[in-house]
């Protein structure tokens, strides 16, 4: 097996499932299934860890190597981009960010918590993230962009470490 569109479409395929069906099992819509199948999209972890169970496989047999997983190489690349000057440090100072991310976690909204964790956590887009949450692509970038600011600047005051 090699991509994971193509890991789940073999899957898919010897489990003797279609398209639809495997939507409906996973409550996705079956056009959706149809991106993950033409790589255009990248499941996100819950659906994998769905089908793995489906299938009777590891979530690793669908999707490959683990840095990647969730999101294209070139998400994964933006992601890094974004946030790399708080993920450079090393060792104690990188405990330190750790737990100033923490702290800063815990003061922003929920909402606020859930975009920051679905776009550096599960790297997804800001598209996927606006659709998902019902809201403008915009003001999700500029919810990050700001989450992302206010975080650098803690960082560099010196507070919460």
């Amino acid at each position: 097996m090699e991509s994971t569109a193509d890991n789940i479409i073999c899957l898919r395929k010897r489990a003797g499932v279609s398209q639809q069906e495997l939507a409906d099992s996973l409550f996705v819509s079956r056009s959706l299934v149809s991106m993950w199948e033409i790589g255009k999209r990248v499941p996100d972890r819950l659906s994998v860890s769905r089908m793995a169970e489906m299938f009777g496989v590891a979530e690793s047999d669908i999707v490959g190597d683990s840095r990647f997983a969730y999101a294209s190489e070139a998400e994964v690349l933006l992601v890094n981009a974004e946030i790399g000057e708080f993920t450079d440090s090393k060792d104690a100072a990188q405990e330190a960010v750790v737990a100033t991310l923490s702290n800063f976690m815990a003061d922003v909204s929920e909402r606020d918590h859930e975009i920051f964790v679905s776009r550096y956590f599960y790297m997804k887009t800001n598209k996927t993230i606006a659709d998902e949450l019902d809201m403008n692509e915009s003001t999700v970038r500029n919810k990050l962009s700001r989450m992302r600011k206010n975080l650098k600047r803690i960082i560099e005051r010196g507070d919460g470490l």
